[in-house]
C-alpha cells in the first residue's frame, strides 16, 4: 500500500511538473516572448538625461497619441505597429542589460569573480556594438532604413505615457522617456512586395525594387558599412517602391574596404535566396537580377 501511495505521489509531482511546463510554453508562444519586465531598464545609460529637439517632441507627442500594437519580435526587439499602419516601434529587449546586471553581482563571489567579470564585459561589449549599430543606422542611413527617431538615453521632454497593445491584446502604459526604442516607416518586405508587383502586372515597379536593393548592398560597401546580417527576407523591406534596410541593429563601420573579388562573393551569396525565390515565384525577373548584378560588378573595374 505504501508503495502505492509513493507511486502516486511521483507521478502526480511528474504531471503537474509537465502541467506547469505545459502552460509556461504555451503562454511564451501566445505571447511571443513579450513581457514588460523585458523592456524596462533597456537604455544604454539610466541616469543621463538628454533633451529633446522640438521638432522631434512635437512629432513624438502627436504619434503617441496612438495605440502600438504587437507586431512580431526579432533578436533585439520587440515589434509594434501603430493604429494607422504608418509606423512601427521598436522597444529594445533588455536582455544584454540584464546579463550584465547579473554577471556584475556574480563577480563579487570567490571563485565565480574572474569568469563573472569576463561575462559582463562581453555583454556590455555587445550592448555598445548594437547601440553603436543604431547610431550608424540614424546618422548615416537615415534615407535607407525609414529611421524616423531613436532613443538609446533617459529623456525628460517626451510624452509620460505611451500605450503599447501585447500579443494578448491587452494594453499597457509605459513611459518613452525612460525606455529604449526607435520609431520606422513601415514598409512591405520584400518578398511580398514583389509578389504583389507581379500580381498586379506591375514588372517595371517590380524591377525598380530589385535594382534598389542591389544598389543598397553596394552603397553599404562603399561607405565602409558592414552588414554582419543580411537575410533579404527578413531584414529588408519596400517604402515608396524603394528597398530600405528594416533591421538596423547587425550595422558596424570597417576601415578598410572590401575588394571586387569580396564584393563578388558576398553579392552571389546574399543574394542565392532571392535568386530561388524569384525562380519560383516571378521567374521573368531573374534574368533581370543576373542582370543588374552583373552590371554593378562589371563597373568596378
Amino acid at each position: 500500500m505504501r508503495f502505492r501511495m509513493k507511486i502516486r505521489k511521483i507521478l502526480f509531482v511528474c504531471l503537474s511538473l509537465a502541467a506547469l511546463i505545459g502552460v509556461a510554453r504555451f503562454c511564451h508562444h501566445a505571447t511571443h516572448g513579450f513581457r514588460l519586465s523585458k523592456i524596462r531598464s533597456n537604455l544604454i545609460e539610466q541616469e543621463a538625461i538628454l533633451p529633446v529637439a522640438q521638432d522631434d517632441k512635437e512629432f513624438l507627442t502627436h504619434l503617441f497619441q496612438q495605440k502600438f500594437h504587437f507586431l512580431g519580435r526579432g533578436l533585439q526587439s520587440f515589434v509594434f505597429e501603430s493604429d494607422d499602419g504608418k509606423y512601427v516601434l521598436k522597444l529594445f529587449n533588455n536582455r544584454y542589460q540584464t546579463n550584465i546586471q547579473l554577471y556584475s553581482l556574480l563577480s563579487h563571489l570567490p571563485f565565480l569573480g574572474s569568469l563573472a567579470s569576463a561575462k559582463a564585459d562581453y555583454f556590455s561589449g555587445k550592448l555598445l556594438k548594437t547601440f553603436k549599430s543604431y547610431e550608424i543606422a540614424f546618422e548615416e542611413m537615415q534615407d535607407k532604413t525609414g529611421l524616423l527617431y531613436i532613443h538609446l538615453k533617459p529623456t525628460q521632454d517626451l510624452p509620460q505615457t505611451l500605450t503599447i497593445v501585447d500579443p494578448l491584446r491587452i494594453s499597457h502604459t509605459i513611459n518613452p522617456n525612460q525606455t529604449g526604442f526607435l520609431i520606422q516607416k513601415k514598409a512591405i518586405l520584400i518578398y511580398p512586395a514583389l509578389k504583389d508587383y507581379v500580381s498586379r502586372s506591375d514588372i517595371s515597379a517590380a524591377k525598380t525594387a530589385l535594382s534598389s536593393l542591389v544598389d543598397l548592398f553596394f552603397w553599404k560597401w562603399d561607405q565602409g558599412i558592414a552588414d554582419n546580417d543580411p537575410l533579404i527576407r527578413t531584414n529588408y523591406g519596400i517604402i515608396d517602391g524603394k528597398a530600405i534596410q528594416i533591421d538596423v541593429g547587425p550595422l558596424s563601420k570597417e576601415t578598410v574596404l572590401l575588394s571586387k573579388d569580396q564584393k563578388t562573393q558576398q553579392i552571389r551569396k546574399i543574394t542565392a535566396s532571392l535568386k530561388f525565390w524569384l525562380n519560383e515565384n516571378a521567374p521573368e525577373l531573374a534574368p533581370y537580377l543576373d542582370q543588374e548584378l552583373l552590371q554593378r560588378l562589371s563597373s568596378m573595374e
